[in-house]
């Protein structure tokens, strides 16, 4: 009887498992400009991967980039959360919070859209980002300043795949 038991459980699992797969993972490259701390603009260029995490809605991700002011080159990083608000259309409005590291990043939040076809790779990704910091105020004699938190953002224009 033990034996029949452990036979008819092999076969079921033989014939009801279905081949394993990971995670769908799509990459992009893109091209915008970025300001920093002090309000200026600078040409950026980089790419980034999102990962799907189980649910349509729901992806995370991460994204590097370059900032040129030639000869200059400084480069900055995030990994972030992206809710989509309606992910099975050809344009993909999303929602970002994450958090950036190296040059002047901070706490990320941004927004933008997917254009592509629901089950293609390929497509059109926009977006706005602003990284904030937080500058700590100081006082010298008479004068003052206080803390205020400045922000960086940034306009990017790529492709998916």
């Amino acid at each position: 009887m033990k034996r029949l038991l452990i036979a008819a459980t092999l076969v079921f699992l033989l014939t009801s498992a279905r081949s394993a797969s990971a995670q769908p993972v799509r990459g992009w490259a893109f091209t915008g400009s970025a300001s920093d701390n002090n309000a200026q603009n600078f040409p950026a260029a980089g790419g980034g991967v999102l990962v799907d995490v189980g649910q349509p809605w729901l992806l995370a991700g991460a994204q590097g980039e370059a900032l040129f002011q030639l000869p200059y080159v400084a480069g900055r990083g995030a990994v972030f959360g992206e809710g989509r608000l309606m992910p099975g259309s050809p344009y993909r409005p999303f929602v970002m919070g994450g958090i950036g590291f190296g040059e002047d990043a901070g706490p990320l939040i941004g927004a933008g859209i997917e254009v592509g076809a629901p089950n293609s790779r390929w497509g059109l990704r926009m977006t706005v980002e602003d990284y904030m910091r937080r500058i700590d105020g100081y006082s010298i004699g008479e004068f003052q300043r206080a803390a205020e938190v400045r922000h960086q953002v940034a306009f990017r224009f790529g492709i998916t795949f």
